[in-house]
Parts: structure tokens; C-alpha cells; sequence
């Protein structure tokens, strides 16, 4: 159970129920559906063969160290990806951008969370709070709080490796708490309050900003104007555009 929360707290939810489900969808492409967890990419590689181009994603969560370990087989596949409806969380931060061509359809909607980076900034009573919350008992915080503490700070470092070796500039995965704080007014507008908030950055400031070239983005334009963010009702998601953020160097 102990394991579960902490997997939970990493991926930014509250359980991870199981692994992804990956199948072969045609000939030439794989589906991932849920969240991602330890021993998808052994999936991932064992449904590869000779002739596979595309990933078809629906993912709205999962473990950030096997979402990279994911991602860097699906850059050294050389896979394309499409998204059917959600990449969310660890798909989106790390997923997503490893892919060659990355095209996000009229209907699919790309969706940032927190980083490893960001959340490793957390303090130890914030971390200890989220234990407590979270079932953990109280003769186990001390210990379970210095134990997550290391384990954010060594998936912000395995982050930061992951962001190099493909390529991505340091920002992608930084810049997200201007967007949540922006956010915070436009939640005002909808009964839900408990909406998490996302962000999907537009295809020219992933390209221009972090490196992250391909991106075939659809109506995503239209779809967040004029006020710059879509709600989803589905997901009982605030999704953000990238209003908040000046322009990169």
C-alpha cells in the first residue's frame, strides 16, 4: 500500500491502479491506454516489430521514471505518436516529446502537470501533510517524508538526465507554476473547484522554446480562444494556454 501512495504522489494522483494496457492496434501501429507504470516499455518493445511507426496514446497519469524509460524507447524507435484523446501528466512530459512526428487531433488534447523538477521543490512539511492525507501513519511520517524527499530529488535528477539525452531544454519542464498561477482566476468561472489545472503549450513555443519540433497541433488554437484555456469536463480539467509565459530567448 505504502508503495501505491508514493507511486501515487510522484505520478500526481492518488492510486495507480495498474499498468497500461498496450495492443497492437494495425500492422503498423501499438495503442497505450491508462496510466503508465513499471514494465510498460518491456511491453512497448516486445509489440515493436519491424514495420511499427506510431503510438496511439490515452493516457491521463503514470510513474515519471517508467514514462522515461518509455519515452527513450520511443525515440529509439523512432516512433511517431498520436494522441486519441488524452496525454496527460507523465505521457505528456515525457512521451510525447521523445516521439518523431507528434500529432494531437481535433478532438485530443495535450495536457502538462507538475514536473519531477517541481515537485522535488516541495517542503518536508508539505511532503508530510500529503503522507498524512494520504493514510500514511503518524509513527511512519518522519521516516516515509525523508524517503519520498530522496526519491523526488532523484527523478528531478533523472529528469534533468532525461531532458539532455533528448534534447529538451530545461524550461519545458519549469514553467508550469506561471500557468497554475494564472489559472487561479479562471477556476472562478466554474462550479467545479476542485478542477486540477494543465497546460498545453502551443506547437511553436514547444518547438521555438524546449526544443520539441513535429508537433502537428490541430484547432488547438481555436479551441482555447479568446480566453485562453478549454475546460474539460470529462477529466475535471482546467486546461491552460501559455498566456502566462513571456516569450523564450
Amino acid at each position: 500500500m505504502k508503495r501505491l501512495i508514493v507511486m501515487g504522489i510522484m505520478a500526481g494522483i492518488g492510486t495507480l491502479a495498474s499498468a497500461a494496457q498496450l495492443s497492437r492496434a494495425d500492422s503498423g501501429a501499438i495503442a497505450l491506454r491508462g496510466p503508465i507504470a513499471e514494465g510498460d516499455v518491456d511491453k512497448l518493445r516486445l509489440l515493436a516489430v519491424p514495420g511499427t511507426t506510431l503510438l496511439r496514446v490515452n493516457s491521463d497519469a503514470g510513474e515519471p521514471r517508467s514514462a522515461m524509460l518509455l519515452g527513450r524507447l520511443v525515440r529509439q524507435l523512432r516512433l511517431d505518436i498520436a494522441i486519441d484523446t488524452v496525454c496527460a501528466g507523465s505521457c505528456a512530459l515525457y512521451v510525447f516529446p521523445a516521439a518523431r512526428h507528434k500529432r494531437i487531433p481535433a478532438d485530443a488534447v495535450l495536457a502538462l502537470q507538475e514536473s519531477a523538477f517541481q515537485r522535488a521543490q516541495a517542503s518536508p512539511v508539505q511532503l508530510r501533510r500529503t503522507l498524512a492525507e494520504a493514510g500514511v501513519a503518524a509513527e511512519d511520517l518522519e521516516r516515509e517524508t525523508a524517503a519520498l524527499a530522496a526519491r523526488l530529488a532523484d527523478t528531478a535528477a533523472q529528469e534533468a538526465a532525461f531532458a539532455a539525452e533528448l534534447g529538451i531544454a530545461p524550461a519545458f519542464y519549469r514553467d508550469f507554476p506561471q500557468v497554475a498561477a494564472q489559472a487561479e482566476s479562471v477556476r472562478r468561472r466554474f462550479p467545479d473547484q476542485e478542477a486540477a489545472v494543465h497546460w498545453w503549450p502551443a506547437a511553436a513555443r514547444l518547438q521555438r522554446c524546449y526544443g520539441i519540433a513535429g508537433v502537428d497541433e490541430g484547432p488547438r488554437a481555436v479551441r482555447l480562444a479568446p480566453d485562453g484555456y478549454l475546460y474539460v469536463p470529462a477529466l475535471s480539467a482546467l486546461v491552460m494556454g501559455d498566456q502566462a509565459l513571456q516569450d523564450c530567448p
